[in-house]
């Protein structure tokens, strides 16, 4: 099985690729951008099973080229701005990356899924945070919950959440949408 992660960088991503190196038969694509930093990947440099593309979600080029390389059967989308006290900072490269960001791998894979190259599960990682502050009788949250985005961050996984769906609903590619706690 060939697998793109995107953001491997990160906390989450990097986790799932150990969690998938325990399987035999698994192949990891990963996307990186250049100044990311490597303290979560490091033990991966070495491992013939895990190969590194340099990407940005933001560049389609490199994103089209990452799935060309990878041709992946499921594709886990972990990349973003990931911290709700930077997006007060930096509203609009938290909205780029997050909301963008994500179109642009969306639109990317749909173009790979019609024009044969693969058509991969995606595994779209959204977040709890587009739930906001919910009223005392709405704990727990259950996805019947309103979304109620109330910062820039959590405002960034809601169009990200969405993008995700439009393209599930309006092309058929195949989504799933977790909202982690």
């Amino acid at each position: 099985m060939r697998v793109l992660i995107t953001g491997i960088t990160g906390f989450v991503g990097s986790h799932m690729a150990d969690y998938l190196l325990k399987r035999d038969g698994i192949e990891i694509y990963a996307t990186r951008r250049w100044r990311s930093r490597d303290d979560n990947i490091k033990h991966f440099y070495g491992e013939d099973r895990v190969k590194f593309i340099e990407t940005d979600l933001t560049d389609r080029g490199s994103l089209h080229r990452a799935i060309e390389l990878s041709k992946p059967d499921v594709v886990y989308h972990f990349a973003a701005q990931s911290f709700p006290e930077s997006s007060f900072l930096t509203p609009v490269m938290t909205l780029t990356t997050n909301v963008i960001g994500t179109t642009n791998l969306m639109e990317e894979l749909r173009i790979a899924k019609d024009r044969g190259v693969c058509d991969p599960v995606i595994v779209s990682v959204s977040s709890s945070e587009v739930y906001g502050n919910p009223n005392e009788d709405e704990v727990p949250i259950t996805e019947n919950n309103p979304i109620r985005a109330a910062n820039p961050y959590s405002i960034s996984k809601v169009g990200h959440d969405l993008m995700s769906q439009y393209y599930n609903k309006a092309f058929g590619v195949k989504i799933i949408i977790t909202r982690m706690f």
